[in-house]
């Protein structure tokens, strides 16, 4: 499949990169065939059905445009672009591995979760405070705090107290991950690709754009569908009750529900509480799926 440069390219002085291999693959990618729906489909199909390396090889390659759109938005984290997209295309190959283009949705719908996934665990190993970063919670508030902090000086506890409340946690776990992840950042002015072009023209503008709107119609129209497969593996009595209960424009009781099943409401919580673990459960195979099922 597609390799990147081997060697990461070496930083001047005023931070530009020198490696002009690297420049040399962006390019490639960008010129890479925009696949239809159709031709993708052919070539999942192929790779999945007599393991074709040349189909996924086109796959992959056609695709490298949304590894590095994903890679720029992670610029600011102090980790070069050419290992963040290193990183990223793992994540891709990870992706093409795995999809399935019987299910209906796109591969770009699919690898997204994959790349940025990727790219993540690169940033947590890669930044002092990996040793905190051991829970999900905290990789995840790690995160966060980089989205909502305005700078890079230490919290104030009123700061630390604020974001607690925000995020669900509490004081003493903001300030220490906020203490772990302060450090002397690079400029964001630095030259980075081409002359003129600086690291803060990579910061992404989280405007809505045609290509992300339609990336998320795609996305969301994937969920709806998984769900409504999710949600035959239910048998009657229980699609009945996650129905009142979940998709009724006025949701209905416990109670209620006991007096129309003739069951006691405490049956009617237990039927409904295996119905949602058999629907997380069957959500869950679903790799994905995942990061939106687990808990913030």
């Amino acid at each position: 499949m597609m390799r990147l440069p081997v060697t990461t390219p070496a930083l001047t002085t005023t931070g530009q990169i020198e490696d002009n291999g690297f420049r040399q693959f962006v390019r490639h990618a960008m010129e890479a065939p925009i696949l239809s729906a159709e031709e993708e489909v052919q070539l999942a199909t192929r790779f999945r059905t007599i393991n074709d390396l040349d189909a996924a090889h086109q796959l992959v390659h056609a695709y490298l445009r949304l590894v590095i759109k994903t890679a720029r938005e992670y610029v600011h984290y102090r980790i070069s672009l050419p290992d963040l997209v290193q990183e990223g295309t793992v994540g891709l190959m990870h992706a093409v591995k795995q999809f399935d283009p019987e299910r209906g949705a796109r591969l770009a719908s699919y690898a997204i979760w994959w790349i940025r996934a990727a790219i993540h665990d690169l940033i947590l190993r890669s930044w002092r405070m990996v040793k905190i970063a051991t829970t999900r919670m905290k990789r995840q508030l790690f995160f966060k705090l980089r989205q909502n902090k305005d700078s890079s000086a230490l919290l104030t506890r009123q700061e630390a107290a604020e974001l607690a409340a925000k995020f669900a946690t509490d004081v003493e776990t903001i300030l220490e991950v906020d203490g772990r992840m302060i450090g002397g950042d690079e400029s964001l002015n630095q030259p980075l690709l081409e002359e003129g072009e600086e690291w803060i023209e990579q910061i992404p503008d989280h405007r809505p754009n045609q290509e992300m709107q339609m990336l998320s119609m795609d996305r969301q129209k994937w969920l709806q569908r998984l769900v409504r497969n999710g949600f035959e593996q239910l048998n009657e009595r229980e699609q009945q009750i996650v129905s009142a209960r979940y998709l009724a424009e006025e949701p209905q009781t416990l109670d209620t529900l006991a007096q129309t099943l003739s069951i006691s409401r405490e049956r009617v919580r237990q039927l409904e509480k295996r119905a949602l673990e058999k629907l997380r459960t069957f959500l869950l195979a679903e790799p994905a799926a995942q990061e939106l099922l687990s808990p913030a």
